[in-house]
């Protein structure tokens, strides 16, 4: 009786101990690998309190995270009813914010409840910037995928490949100035896209599958012309375009990288992630575990940071120094070991993909200068 009382408590210690790895697990796999996940509508997180000519009064919503209506920067302030460019804050106590402000559509009204969008601009190249494009269908072995092509004069191209969760519109800020500078440009979609077809596992994989599609869309951009490409990576399309270098017989056509805020190594994400929860790191080595089996993946698979390190053709590298979501340090440790190829721009200020939205000025600066170099 003895014994098995002991090898039961014995037991339940065990169970108790592995809990919070169990739970963490399943957290993981709910905000990094279900797309489901990321197929939720952005909450309305801000109150539109007053408008006046240029200007408008912002407060904290009901929903989303607190201080939404005091992110620096320029986006695209999307409410029920209309569409607004917002700018940057210009008063605040804190509680209230004034900012920019220019209608574009629609009939946006004080009481009315809104979001920021991060991507700034609406719908497609043309409503956006008035660029002409084609929609085309990239035959990939899962399927078709979408994309918008706009024609260049360049015989290198550039394909974009947006970040996790995100889709096309993502490349609207950067998109007029490749057209600008004549290069022809590919805005990618890929597996698990919102009217994509699915990974077969259902899952994102940060890079090691999903490289299939960045190839695919190469494939057909040198088909019609390209000599070489430059590759466009955001957040996740940047371990995309990684392991594309990985893992592609195409990998030689690549002559230059531009990466904002590139997942360079999902497992020091992970860790950042838990830091800022105040979650103690040394549950992550008991989750971390769990979820790989239970996923069925390695995270070795997830860490690109050695391809980053080996690559031969110049890079622009943007990370924002107060990311949420990928810690900054992956690029700052990129840019001091290979200063050969990397121009890195750590934006002040600037979280997640948001060095554009902080100082398009600068950004646009930025990229025309590494451009010009591609000649």
């Amino acid at each position: 009786m003895r014994t098995r009382t002991l090898a039961a408590s014995v037991a339940a210690a065990g169970a108790l101990a592995l809990a919070p790895g169990f739970a963490l697990a399943r957290l993981l796999h709910r905000a990094g690998f279900d797309p489901a996940a990321d197929r939720l509508p952005a909450p309305f997180s801000v109150r539109i309190t007053a408008i006046a000519p240029g200007r408008v009064t912002l407060r904290r919503g009901t929903e989303g995270l607190p201080g939404a209506h005091l992110e620096p920067g320029h986006y695209l302030l999307e409410a029920a009813r209309g569409l607004a460019r917002l700018g940057p804050v210009r008063e605040t106590n804190g509680v209230v914010a004034i900012r920019d402000f220019e209608p574009l559509s629609g009939d946006i009204r004080p009481g009315d409840f809104a979001r920021l969008d991060p991507f700034a601009f609406p719908g497609d190249p043309r409503e956006a910037h008035g660029i002409a494009f084609e929609e085309v269908a990239i035959p990939a072995p899962l399927g078709e995928f979408p994309a918008w092509y706009i024609p260049g004069s360049r015989d290198t191209g550039a394909v974009m490949v947006h970040a996790k969760g995100a889709n096309r519109r993502e490349t609207l800020r950067l998109l007029p100035l490749l057209v600008e500078a004549g290069f022809p440009a590919l805005a990618i979609t890929y597996r698990n896209d919102d009217g994509c077809p699915p990974s077969p596992h259902g899952r994102y994989s940060y890079g090691r599958d999903e490289y299939e599609e960045l190839e695919a869309a190469a494939r057909w951009a040198l088909d019609r012309g390209a000599r070489r490409l430059l590759l466009v990576g955001y957040s996740m399309g940047g371990a995309i375009a990684l392991s594309f270098i990985e893992r592609s017989d195409l990998a030689h056509r690549a002559a230059a990288f531009i990466l904002d805020a590139p997942m360079l190594d999902f497992a020091s994400c992970v860790a950042h992630g838990a830091r800022q929860r105040r979650i103690p790191l040394r549950y992550l080595a008991v989750s971390n575990r769990i979820a790989a089996r239970r996923y069925g993946f390695r995270w070795d698979d997830f860490d690109h940071r050695r391809t980053a390190l080996d690559l031969q053709a110049p890079v622009l590298l943007f990370h924002g120094d107060a990311d949420p979501v990928i810690p900054v340090e992956l690029s700052d440790a990129l840019a001091a070991a290979r200063p050969d190829i990397v121009r890195y721009v750590r934006t002040p200020g600037a979280g997640h993909i948001r060095s554009w939205n902080v100082d398009p000025e600068g950004y646009a600066d930025a990229v025309r200068d590494f451009l010009r170099t591609l000649d």
